[in-house]
C-alpha cells in the first residue's frame, strides 16, 4: 500500500468526535427559513460560499469545519451565528438526544 493512501486513513482517525459533531450541526443549521413572494415559508440551505462570504472567512474553511477536520474557533463562531442570526451556543452545545440518552458522542 502507498504511502499516501496510508497517510489519508490515519489522518481521518485523528478527527475529533467533538469536532464533527459541531460540523456536523452547522452543517444542518445551513438551512434559512425565508418568505415567499407569495407568503410562504421556505427553507433554502445556505451554501458553503454563501456563509464563508457572509462570515467573512474562506470556504475551504467552512468546508472544513462542517466535515470536522478542523476546530471551529471562538472568532470564526461568533462570525457565523451572527451571519446565521442565531446564539452561538446553539452550534456548539451537545445533542440533547444523545445526552438524554446518557451515550457517549459518536463520531
Amino acid at each position: 500500500m502507498s504511502t499516501a493512501i496510508t497517510g489519508i486513513r490515519e489522518a481521518r482517525k485523528d478527527i475529533d468526535p467533538e469536532d464533527y459533531r459541531v460540523g456536523r450541526t452547522l452543517a444542518a443549521l445551513m438551512f434559512r427559513t425565508e418568505q415567499s413572494p407569495e407568503g410562504y415559508l421556505v427553507r433554502r440551505p445556505i451554501t458553503q460560499t454563501e456563509l464563508a462570504k457572509g462570515a467573512m472567512v474562506s470556504q475551504g474553511l467552512i468546508g472544513q469545519i462542517c466535515t470536522g477536520r478542523k476546530h471551529l474557533s471562538n472568532q470564526v463562531l461568533y462570525r457565523i451565528a451572527s451571519y446565521l442570526q442565531i446564539d452561538p451556543i446553539v452550534i456548539k452545545r451537545p445533542d440533547p438526544e444523545i445526552q438524554q440518552q446518557g451515550l457517549p458522542f459518536a463520531a
